[in-house]
């Protein structure tokens, strides 16, 4: 007669074995995961195909590619000269002065669309275009203002027109040097000199851009509201313009950390103290309250949905993750309040840069539309838009710049070059 103790055992057998059945249905039966790039790249699929059209698919490759970098000199260290002349032997060009070197051979045969566009919009101070959607999207091909309709005021478009006359930068650019490799191998990692300074700092080359577009003169006083990591806080003190103060701003504070870390390892000590630079952690919609009418120039790098981070971040860490849905959905709020607050602590007749990482036309044009909006309605301050055609015209042969931008300019990523995407756009409040 068998045992209660065999029984049992019996009895769990077939229970474990009904449970390992059962897992595995279930498993067949589940759906594999989701990640959030691949998310990230269906919509970009969906909306960027109807925004550049034919376009798109280099576009999509040089996304997909690995990123190309640049070497922003660090003029507070022991020798700047000795690093340019370091990386000159490494094969890197100093594209602040001779980007001429930086035009491959097909470029210069064939052209690039986008190195013909000027971004050049007067827009008029009390009217403000209708508010976008992503569904109001257009083509690079759509037509453009002429430059007869830009001389008188009107809106509506940018001018496709290439200055053959020499174009210079500002003042602002003469102390910056940025070298960037004319093939594809990469920068060794910067090494501290005697008074362990590291020589030079590694971005995107594309992210001078909104720094040069402050357009900074002697005694200003500069707001970078969205300051972490530091990239652009670096550029603004490696600028030759002697600044009355620079507040850096990071609310967040793992980026507010690292923002410290930089000018840590970039500045000699006390010259933080010495050039005016403060950094500090508010939550950069409040500014326009904090410190109104405070700033000459203000830089505003908003967050944004950084179309190449998300096609090759940390999963955990993207914002097309499951987790930040709600996050990702406020984020337009998020951009036209930032905007709204810096026009507000803008001094009448100063200028605020808005930029991002992005190429969605409502994270770009269509926030700063809004935002201008927003402004006049609940703080009666009129703005208007401000050329950056000189850079354009400057940098067309090193960047490749969209033509469908109707305010602003937008780097689009492409090879052999592959920079951005980042648009940037300059405002100058009126009252």
């Amino acid at each position: 007669m068998e045992t209660v103790q065999g029984l049992l055992t019996r009895r769990y057998t077939r229970l474990a074995l009904h449970q390992v059945r059962y897992k595995k249905q279930m498993y067949r039966n589940r759906k594999p995961p989701t990640w959030a790039s691949q998310v990230a790249l269906d919509m970009f699929d969906q909306y960027y195909k109807r925004q550049f059209g034919t376009r798109w698919s280099s576009i999509r490759l040089a996304l997909l590619s690995e990123p190309k970098h640049a070497a922003l000199v660090n003029n507070f260290g022991h020798d700047p000269e000795a690093v340019c002349a370091e990386l000159e032997t490494l094969g890197a060009v100093d594209i602040m002065d001779g980007q001429q070197a930086l035009r491959p051979a097909w470029r210069a045969k064939r052209g690039v669309r986008g190195s013909a566009h000027v971004a050049t919009v007067q827009q008029e101070t009390k009217t403000v275009e209708p508010l976008w959607s992503e569904e109001n999207v257009y083509d690079d091909d759509d037509n453009v203002q002429s430059a007869g309709n830009r001389e008188s005021g009107q809106t509506g478009g940018v001018s496709r027109r290439v200055q053959d006359s020499a174009v210079s930068l500002p003042d602002v650019a003469t102390n910056l040097r940025l070298f960037a490799m004319t093939d594809t191998s990469r920068f060794p990692p910067a090494k501290p000199d005697a008074d362990g300074i590291l020589s030079y700092y590694i971005l995107d080359a594309a992210s001078v851009l909104p720094v040069l577009a402050l357009n900074l003169k002697a005694g200003d006083i500069v707001l970078d509201m969205c300051a972490g990591p530091g990239g652009k806080t670096l550029a603004i003190i490696n600028t030759s313009v002697s600044l009355s103060g620079i507040v850096a701003n990071e609310p967040k504070s793992s980026r507010c950390k690292r923002l410290n870390q930089v000018l840590r390892l970039y500045l000699q000590r006390g010259l933080s103290v010495q050039k005016g630079v403060k950094v500090t952690s508010f939550d950069g919609c409040r500014w326009g309250k904090m410190s109104p009418n405070s700033f000459d120039k203000v830089l505003v790098d908003v967050p944004c949905t950084s179309d190449r981070h998300s096609l090759t971040h940390d999963e955990k860490t993207n914002i097309f993750h499951v987790a930040r849905q709600r996050e990702r959905t406020e984020m337009t709020d998020l951009q036209v309040k930032l905007l709204s607050a810096a026009l507000a602590a803008v001094r009448p007749g100063g200028e605020v840069v808005y930029s991002t990482c992005t190429m969605s036309q409502m994270q770009n044009e269509g926030i700063v539309y809004m935002a201008m909006e927003h402004a006049n309605q609940t703080s009666n301050i009129l703005t208007e838009v401000g050329d950056v055609s000189n850079l354009v015209q400057f940098f067309q042969h090193s960047f490749t710049f969209s033509e469908g931008c109707r305010i602003g300019a937008l780097v689009l990523p492409s090879l052999p070059n592959n920079w951005g995407p980042l648009y940037f756009c300059r405002l100058r409040r009126i009252n």
